[in-house]
């Protein structure tokens, strides 16, 4: 059976699964719990029903905007958009990001997975490649062998905390890696300059996604228990996908502990530490990376800042 066709196709829909590639069967967040650990208790911003783009093929998709910063201002809505992958939305979905002056699209996936599920986009609307992946140690390449190894291999390589470790120094990596810094760097810049409204995303819209939203909204001044609490929106806007696919991995048996999976589904506060803390370790305050890690000069910022922030 491991050589039939039907069977490497399982293969390769259960490996897309767990990097977040099969967004289409993805419900709505009140369908299931996160797979993820415990959230700490935070109070949500005012206008956070407002913020979901009720993209069913992108259950990840939201405005990044209505977050109060520091000073009595905060983050301007319809500008800047995060999501997940893009690659099964419907026309009508196509024509909701038209809708919303969305200009550019900035994808932060690797070539393989880009290639596997290209963005699905009307032709109005730029997609600017920035890979942000570890050739080396590529997240993607490591779920579909593990996936062909079996369970066995999955508790030795995953098991004892292995797995939430990985994600850990993965989030350490998006600081430490010149590559990764300059990709971005770039999308900072591009989000700072465009002409219009700009979407980022990577696959799941949890990780690269989710620390360049940390970086704008540092940059912003947006209090770090609203970053957070951002963050951690990704477990609810995921649920229910991730319950109903890692629900099939058991099922089929190519998954026979589905605790060892639930850090590469869903996302933690420790992993938003390890970047903060590789931030401070390697440049002593945000505002160093900003500057020394991004090359983010005072001007770019500037243009953030007046492109971003609005009076509450």
């Amino acid at each position: 059976m491991k050589n039939s066709r039907a069977f490497r196709g399982t293969i390769a829909a259960a490996a897309a699964v767990l990097v977040g590639v099969l967004p289409a069967l993805a419900g709505p967040a009140s369908a299931g719990p996160a797979l993820s650990g415990p959230a700490a208790p935070v109070l949500r911003s005012p206008g956070r029903a407002e913020r979901p783009l009720g993209l069913a093929h992108a259950p990840n998709a939201r405005d990044i905007g209505g977050y109060p910063a520091k000073g009595g201002s905060k983050v301007a809505t319809g500008v800047v958009y995060r999501a997940d992958a893009l690659a099964k939305l419907d026309a009508n979905e196509q024509q909701k990001l038209v809708s919303l002056n969305i200009t550019q699209v900035i994808d932060f996936r690797n070539p393989t997975e880009a290639g596997r599920d290209p963005d699905q986009l009307p032709a109005s609307i730029r997609r600017t490649e920035q890979p942000i992946y570890n050739p080396a140690n590529d997240f993607y390449a490591m779920v579909m062998r593990l996936i062909q190894a079996g369970p066995a291999a999955q508790q030795e390589e995953l098991g004892d905390g292995k797995a939430a470790e990985f994600m850990r120094d993965y989030y350490a990596w998006f600081v430490s890696d010149p590559t990764a810094r300059a990709r971005f760097a770039q999308a900072f810049k591009d989000i700072a300059t465009a002409q219009g409204a700009v979407l980022y995303h990577c696959t799941a819209g949890k990780d690269r996604t989710g620390w360049m939203t940390a970086i704008l909204m540092s940059a912003l001044d947006v209090p770090k228990g609203q970053i957070y609490n951002d963050f951690l929106d990704s477990n609810d806007n995921l649920a229910a996908g991730n319950k109903a696919l890692l629900d099939g991995l058991v099922a089929q048996g190519l998954v026979t502990d589905r605790t060892l999976w639930e850090p590469f589904f869903g996302v933690q506060r420790e992993f938003l530490d390890a970047a903060f803390d590789q931030v401070q370790a390697s440049y002593g305050s945000f505002d160093r990376f900003l500057s020394d890690g991004l090359g983010i000069d005072g001007a770019t910022l500037a243009a953030l800042k007046a492109k971003l922030l609005t009076e509450s």
